[in-house]
């Protein structure tokens, strides 16, 4: 249960570093976007998973500290959610403002070039350019998406690791008062014969000694 804790705190430390990129403007690209979408999603099944083994914690202070622990990541995680919202609406407004800086700017363009013939081959070769330009960001979106699904599969394995070693200890614990249980009614059937010999000996005990007076006297 401490490692899925440990692997939450993990997670948020790299959602505090991708919404940083985001809101000073380092990488506003598609691509941050869909990663920090992506870990919020992971950040939550971690913390469902972490409740979901604070529940079944057997000792009543490891339950509360987990409970504690977990109200605080829900709450970091809202607070990751509503400021991820704000920074989207925030550059889709600005890329509204800039089309439509863009598009009056080509309305008050309207006067004929000097060389006509130049100006159209300037405007094929900036659309190689722009062409060019686009390929390449999808080639390298396209491969921060590849590795960003890799690190949630990871993840996802790492999950599952941790459950399965949960899940082996209380198997152990389950079988270790299971055979405490066997040990404590093998003790008590053997005090129970060894109470029935004692009897048996007393008596004959006291049979051969009466005997002996008996016989003897």
């Amino acid at each position: 249960m401490n490692n899925l804790y440990k692997h939450a705190l993990k997670q948020e430390q790299s959602l505090t570093q991708e919404l940083g990129k985001f809101e000073n403007g380092d990488d506003v690209s598609v691509g941050l976007q869909g990663q920090i979408s992506a870990s919020l999603i992971a950040l939550k099944r971690t913390i469902d998973d972490y409740d979901s083994l604070a529940k079944r914690e057997m000792i009543l202070v490891k339950q509360e500290k987990a409970f504690a622990n977990i109200s605080k990541l829900r709450d970091d995680y809202n607070e990751f959610k509503v400021q991820f919202e704000r920074l989207k609406q925030r550059e889709s407004n600005k890329i509204t403002q800039n089309n439509r800086a863009e598009l009056l700017g080509r309305r008050h363009n309207t006067s004929t070039p000097e060389y006509p013939f130049q100006q159209r081959e300037y405007t094929r070769e900036q659309h190689a350019l722009r062409e060019h330009d686009f390929l390449n960001e999808t080639d390298s979106k396209l491969d921060e998406f590849i590795s960003h699904g890799r690190d949630v599969l990871n993840n996802i394995y790492d999950q599952n690791n941790t459950l399965k070693n949960a899940q082996r200890k209380m198997l152990d614990a389950a079988n270790t008062l299971g055979l405490s249980r066997s040990v404590i009614q093998y003790i008590e059937r053997r005090s129970a014969q060894d109470k029935w010999i004692f009897i048996a000996g007393a008596i004959v005990t006291l049979f051969s000694m009466w005997a002996i007076v008996h016989y003897l006297t």
